[in-house]
């Protein structure tokens, strides 16, 4: 479903991305992990449209995100969940969630029944009619949630969507994307810092160090430290073969 070839991202102080290279099976999860700055929103960002890699390729379904931009198939595609959920302030759950729904043009009759399938499925009817300022955090993210899958998106891309919770929380938050994943059969990539989150819904785990990427295999190679870079990073070892980059 995703496929990532040698791609470069440079702002002209080096490269952020450093010849990365992956592939994402159709309906699995990958967790990409990793130490602050390291690349990893870049790659998500990269990879939805909103940054233009220097050099390298970039296929979802066997096609670029600049081929489905042009058809206008993007967003049909890719979700996005923002790492602060990216709601906007002056609209209601219902008009944040209706959002990318109305810039399709769908009729309004199918807009309500989607919006109140995919806020039951996150556990928000009835919040309809507040705004982002009366939700809490966890809240908040479920909102982010259902409207990136609510165009039933192939692909969704989270950003640390747990970020700022609480452990009982976040742990809420993983049981609803594999819910979601289930759900609609999404294949995801996901940004995250907690090793709880992604032991619990990720298929494979992409480990990057300073724009490129060390590990790439399954969950569970990583969790049970067949490589030394997986240990070093879920045991907090600052020093050993990392520092070699």
């Amino acid at each position: 479903m995703i496929e990532i070839s040698n791609l470069v991202v440079d702002f002209g102080g080096g490269p952020v991305l450093d010849g990365v290279e992956f592939y994402v099976p159709e309906g699995k999860t990958a967790a990409i992990m990793g130490k602050n700055g390291c690349g990893k929103s870049v790659l998500l960002k990269t990879i939805i449209g909103l940054i233009t890699p220097t050099s390298g390729n970039i296929f979802i379904r066997g096609v670029s995100p600049e081929v489905m931009r042009k058809k206008q198939e993007i967003t049909v595609e890719m979700g996005y969940v923002f790492q602060r959920g990216g709601l906007f302030d002056s609209l209601s759950v219902y008009e944040n969630v209706a959002f990318p729904l109305r810039r399709k043009k769908i009729p309004e009759h199918e807009i309500e029944r989607t919006v109140a399938d995919v806020l039951a499925r996150v556990g928000l009817s009835g919040s309809e009619n507040k705004f982002p300022a009366e939700l809490s955090g966890g809240m908040q993210k479920r909102v982010g949630l259902a409207r990136a899958v609510c165009t039933n998106p192939s692909v969704v891309l989270y950003d640390d969507p747990t970020a700022g919770l609480d452990p009982v929380l976040s742990d809420s938050i993983a049981e609803l994307m594999l819910l979601l994943r289930e759900s609609y059969r999404v294949t995801s990539l996901v940004v995250t810092h907690e090793l709880k989150v992604a032991e619990k819904i990720a298929d494979q785990v992409l480990l990057i160090y300073k724009g490129k990427l060390v590990f790439s295999g399954s969950a569970k190679d990583f969790f049970t430290r067949s490589s030394e870079y997986a240990r070093q990073f879920c045991e907090g070892d600052i020093e050993g073969p990392m520092d070699i980059f």
